[in-house]
């Protein structure tokens, strides 16, 4: 357990550090979560552990034309084929939209086993306007395939008024699911939560939400009339800060798989520059560089893979 520590917090390091977007407000998301919680890669993954069944909740919508950010839902792929291979019989993707689904399915597909999608262990749920039958639609899912686990990767959480926003402090509740509601349900069915997030708007990250006010633009008076910042008010049982989301989720798949003696079915260097590209083919948009970037967070794919063979070296020591 003591070498499993060891290498999450080398992960931890590498996700964190390498601050290639230039953001800028990492470290302090970092350091504050530290105060909290001591080992936030280890705490995920003991929950990992134990997920017989899966829910991955993500899909950022990018003003003006409101398509999907390539951060996040990258991540929740090979998240989702790590947690296949090893501990989870089923995964549902709970999301805000068909065009999300479309995504999630053609980088599905460049993984590529067919199995994740044709022999039923991958299921889909997109929002409904109609909230009695949104919630019903979840419990059915729920009470289908028994989840203990959701892990929520680079999605946009309500502020301290209900209000979710972007990381320029524009109002984006219309074009996302409530996941307060979600939180609420999985709570409600004992399902262990995890968070993801890069920049302080995200899932979880309530946790420092005060640090977050102090330290992300936006984060404590936004650009909309709420005026209540861009600051996460949600909590989730652990959660994972990361230079880039992807990243993090990275992290998670390398570390359930090796554990698992499947150390080679981390993705690629070819799977990732395919998946970033697929990603923006379907219809997916780098979040900050916005459409004609093919990207994540305005890094590109070469950057990505640099990451992920840090990742993918630094998860073999648990060989």
């Amino acid at each position: 357990m003591r070498r499993l520590s060891r290498i999450t917090l080398s992960l931890e390091e590498v996700i964190v550090k390498n601050d290639v977007g230039g953001r800028g407000v990492i470290e302090f998301l970092h350091e504050a979560l530290k105060r909290k919680i001591d080992n936030p890669l280890e705490d995920a993954m003991k929950i990992l552990e134990k997920s017989s069944s899966a829910i991955i909740v993500t899909g950022f919508n990018i003003p003006p034309n409101y398509k999907p950010e390539t951060d996040g839902l990258i991540g929740a792929v090979v998240l989702a084929r790590a947690l296949l291979e090893t501990v989870s019989n089923n995964v549902l993707f709970i999301l805000d939209d068909h065009k999300q689904e479309d995504i999630i399915k053609g980088l599905l597909a460049v993984l590529d086993d067919k199995k994740y999608r044709l022999n039923d262990r991958i299921d889909f749920l997109v929002q409904m306007n109609n909230e009695y039958l949104f919630r019903k639609a979840v419990q059915d899912k729920i009470a289908s395939i028994d989840p203990n686990t959701a892990v929520f990767i680079e999605k946009p959480s309500p502020n301290r008024e209900g209000v979710m926003h972007n990381m320029r402090g524009i109002n984006i509740s219309s074009y996302h699911l409530d996941p307060s509601l979600l939180l609420k349900i999985f709570r409600e069915h004992g399902i262990k939560t995890i968070g993801i997030g890069d920049g302080g708007n995200e899932v979880g990250l309530g946790i420092i939400e005060e640090d977050i006010r102090k330290y992300v633009p936006y984060g404590n008076i936004c650009k909309c009339p709420c005026r209540a910042g861009i600051a996460s008010a949600t909590v989730t049982d652990t959660v994972i800060v990361s230079a880039v989301s992807n990243w993090a989720a990275y992290a998670l798949e390398a570390l359930i798989l090796t554990i698992n003696g499947k150390h080679d079915m981390i993705h690629s260097d070819r799977e990732e520059n395919i998946l970033i590209r697929r990603a923006v083919e379907i219809g997916a948009i780098d979040g900050v560089r916005g459409e004609g970037f093919i990207g994540v967070d305005g890094i590109c794919p070469e950057d990505h893979v640099k990451i992920l063979n840090n990742i993918r070296k630094i998860s073999s020591l648990l060989l």
